[in-house]
C-alpha cells in the first residue's frame, strides 16, 4: 500500500518542526471530521495516524514515529498523568474509597484470570508449533502469563480525552472512574513484572525467587511516588512566589516535564510519578492555585491529546490484524469479559449504584501505548527461546490494541452518557 503513495513520503532532510506542525494541523483536522460525524476526537486523530503513517500513505515513517517522535509521547503521557493525579482529591478518596478499592482490584484481577485461563486453555488447541517440544510449562503456561498481566492495564489518556472534550460533569461515576485508572497503573506494573520474573524462570527451568519477583516492581513504584512527592514540595514552594496566573503554563509544564525526565532517567515510572504530584498538587497546595494550576494545563491539552494519538494510531500496523486473528479475537473478548464482570463484582461489594454495576465496565476497556510497549519488552526475552510463541503474541496484542482503540471511545462516552453525566 506505502508504495502506491511513495509520492507522499516527506523528504528526510526537513527540519523536525515541519514533521511537529503538520501532526497538530492533521490531528486537530481530523478531530473535527469525526465530530462532524458525532464521534469523539479520538477517533479522528487515531484513524489520522492510521491513514498518514507508515501501515497506509506512509506520509510519516517508521523511523519518525517510533524514534524520532518518541519525545512528544513522553511529554504527552506526563502531562496527562498530572491531569489524571490531580483529578484524585482526598474528598473523593473519603466518599468513594470502597468502591474504587473494591472495583479497580477486581477488575485487574478478573481480566488477568480470565485471559489468562482462556489462554492457557485455548492455545494449544489453536496453536501447534514444534516449540510445544519444549513443554508445556516453558512454552504456553509464560505467554499466557504475560497476556493476562498485559490484558489488565487500562490506558488513562483515551478516558481523560473524552472527559474533557465532552465536558463531563465530576459526578460519581466519572469520579470513581477517574480514581480506578489512577491506581490501575501501578497495579499493572505489579502484575506484569511478576509475571515476566515467573515467566523468564519457567522458560529456564530455574527455581522462582518469589522476593525478587515483588521486589523490583514495588521499588519501582516507591520511588516513583517518592518522585512525585518531593516535586510537589519543590513546586509547592516555588509557586509562593510566583503569583500571577499568566505565568503558571510555564512553572506547572516546566515542574511535570521536569519529573518526566527524572522518572526516565532513573527507570522509573514517568506515569506514577506525575500522577503522584498531580495527586500532591491537589492536595497539598493552596485550593485556588491547585485549581488555577490544572485549568491552565486542560487549556493545552486537546492539541496534546490530538499530536498523542495520531502518533499512537501511525504506531498500529494494520497488517497484524490478519495474523494471529483467531488469538487477537480470544484476548478481545476475554478481556472485555473479565473487566466488565470483574467491575460488576466490585460495584456490587461495595454496594455502588445500579449504573456503576452496568455501565462502569465498559469504560474501563481503553488500552494504548503501554499496552504495545509491555508486549515488545516481553517479546525482546521470548523471541529467543520460544519465538513463533511469541510473534503470535504480539501480533494478537497490537491487533487487539488497534480494534480496542477505535471502538472503546464510544463506550467511554455510551457508560458517561447512561450515567447522566454528559
Amino acid at each position: 500500500m506505502t508504495e502506491l503513495f511513495s509520492f507522499l513520503k516527506m523528504p528526510t532532510h526537513l527540519h523536525f518542526l515541519v514533521f511537529v506542525g503538520l501532526l497538530f494541523l492533521i490531528s486537530q483536522v481530523f478531530g473535527r471530521i469525526a465530530s462532524f460525524f458525532k464521534s469523539p476526537h479520538i477517533v479522528g486523530y487515531l484513524l489520522a495516524g492510521i491513514i498518514f503513517g507508515p501501515s497506509l500513505l506512509g506520509l510519516f515513517d517508521h523511523k519518525l514515529i517510533t524514534k524520532d517522535l518518541s519525545i512528544i509521547t513522553d511529554i504527552t503521557l506526563s502531562i496527562i498523568a498530572f491531569s489524571i493525579g490531580g483529578s484524585l482529591r482526598f474528598s473523593i478518596l473519603k466518599k468513594f474509597k470502597s468502591s474504587i478499592l473494591w472495583i479497580t482490584i477486581l477488575q485487574a484481577v478478573g481480566a488477568f484470570l480470565v485471559v489468562f485461563l482462556v489462554t492457557i486453555f485455548l492455545m494449544p488447541k489453536i496453536v501447534s508449533t514444534v516449540e510445544a517440544q519444549n513443554g508445556f510449562l516453558r512454552t504456553y503456561l509464560p505467554i499466557a502469563l504475560v497476556l493476562g498481566a498485559i490484558s489488565l492495564a487500562t490506558a488513562p489518556a483515551p478516558i481523560l480525552s473524552i472527559i474533557h472534550e465532552y465536558k463531563a460533569k465530576k459526578g460519581t461515576f466519572t469520579n470513581i472512574l477517574l480514581g480506578i485508572i489512577t491506581i490501575d497503573d501501578a497495579i499493572a506494573l505489579i502484575f506484569y513484572s511478576f509475571a515476566m520474573v515467573v515467566s523468564r524462570s519457567l522458560i529456564a527451568g530455574d527455581k522462582l525467587d518469589l522476593t525478587i519477583a515483588l521486589f523490583e516492581p514495588l521499588t519501582s513504584i516507591f520511588f516513583a511516588v517518592a518522585l512525585g512527592i518531593l516535586m510537589g514540595l519543590f513546586l509547592k514552594l516555588i509557586l509562593k512566589f510566583f503569583k500571577p496566573k499568566d505565568i503558571l503554563l510555564g512553572i506547572i509544564t516546566g515542574s511535570v516535564l521536569l519529573t518526566g525526565g527524572i522518572a526516565i532517567t532513573i527507570g522509573i515510572s514517568p506515569l506514577l510519578a506525575n500522577m503522584m504530584l498531580g495527586f500532591f498538587v491537589a492536595n497539598f497546595i493552596e485550593h485556588e492555585k491547585a485549581d488555577e494550576s490544572f485549568d491552565v494545563v486542560e487549556s493545552i491539552e486537546e492539541p496534546i491529546f490530538g499530536i498523542f494519538f495520531l502518533i499512537a494510531g501511525a504506531q498500529l500496523d494494520i497488517s497484524f490484524l490478519s495474523k494471529g486473528l483467531l488469538l487477537t479475537g480470544i484476548l478481545l473478548i476475554s478481556r472485555f469479559i473479565g473487566k466488565y464482570f470483574g467491575a460488576y463484582l466490585g460495584s456490587e461489594i461495595s454496594k455502588s449504584s445500579p449504573v456503576m454495576k452496568k455501565y462502569l465496565g465498559l469504560s474501563l476497556l481503553p488500552t494504548a501505548g503501554i499496552t504495545i510497549g509491555l508486549v515488545l519488552e516481553a517479546d525482546f526475552i521470548f523471541s529467543k527461546t520460544i519465538p513463533f510463541l511469541s510473534d503470535l503474541m504480539v501480533n494478537a496484542i497490537i491487533g487487539a490494541t488497534l480494534i480496542n482503540e477505535l471502538i472503546s471511545p464510544y463506550l467511554v462516552r455510551f457508560s458517561l452518557k447512561k450515567a447522566k453525566e454528559i
